[in-house]
């Protein structure tokens, strides 16, 4: 007589992961990161869920100072399979772009404001990008510079940087993802930015020093390419 699988959720189910477990790598399989109760369910459920991004050639990446996890790729060194999530490359414009909001970020966390207070205007990040310094101020195509920067808040807004305001559709909210995936000295570097250091917390800040994973990965490495190569590695679900 067979034995009945005690983790079945439907006829003929063979998978070893209860429910709980199974929405949570799910969750990290599909999204860009997660947080709030995903990221406890991934924490009482961890084994299996590292097992089960693993299996897709992937590794779970935690930053307790932001309360986000997500997964990312194996190293391509390790292995030439392809991972289930992929990465892309973010463009001038987009890692300019993330720059600056790192340093928003950096900003609002100097005034001890919560993330979901971490709030930015389109208009913001044009005048952020056109004028002064910023990377698109020496184009005098207004309308192809305009139409550019429109692209790419949609971009950063699909990978997860940004968050669209449901009341104002040109206003956004700055994910913790930024402060996670970029080193604010880098940030700083980039900009040119005069800012004040922050007070930190122990185990905050740079991704260096926040991020725990099942095998770490450091992504404050990946964006330092945009400084030479014109473009910045980030996983992308496929």
């Amino acid at each position: 007589m067979a034995t009945m699988n005690p983790h079945a959720l439907f006829e003929g189910d063979t998978g070893d992961m209860d429910a709980d477990a199974r929405i949570a790598a799910i969750a990290l399989k599909r999204d860009r990161y997660i947080t709030g109760d995903l990221y406890d369910l991934v924490l009482d459920n961890r084994e299996d869920v590292v097992r089960s991004l693993n299996n897709d050639m992937l590794e779970l990446v935690v930053n307790r100072h932001y309360h986000i996890m997500y997964a990312t790729p194996v190293s391509e060194s390790d292995v030439s399979m392809r991972a289930l999530k992929t990465r892309a490359s973010l463009t001038r414009e987009e890692a300019a772009t993330l720059a600056y909001l790192r340093i928003r970020v950096l900003e609002y966390e100097n005034t001890r404001t919560e993330s979901d207070g971490w709030i930015v205007s389109f208009e913001e990040i044009r005048n952020a990008l056109t004028t002064g310094a910023g990377y698109l101020a020496s184009r005098n195509d207004e309308e192809g510079v305009l139409k550019k920067i429109a692209a790419t808040v949609s971009a950063l807004t699909t990978y997860g940087y940004l968050s669209r305001n449901d009341d104002d559709e040109r206003m956004y909210t700055i994910t913790p993802l930024v402060p996670v995936v970029l080193d604010r000295r880098l940030a700083e570097t980039w900009l040119g930015a005069d800012i004040e250091p922050q007070d930190e917390e122990p185990g905050g800040g740079a991704v260096s020093d926040a991020d725990e994973s099942a095998a770490m990965h450091d992504d404050a490495m990946d964006v330092g390419a945009i400084v030479e190569g014109g473009s910045m590695d980030i996983e992308e679900g496929r």
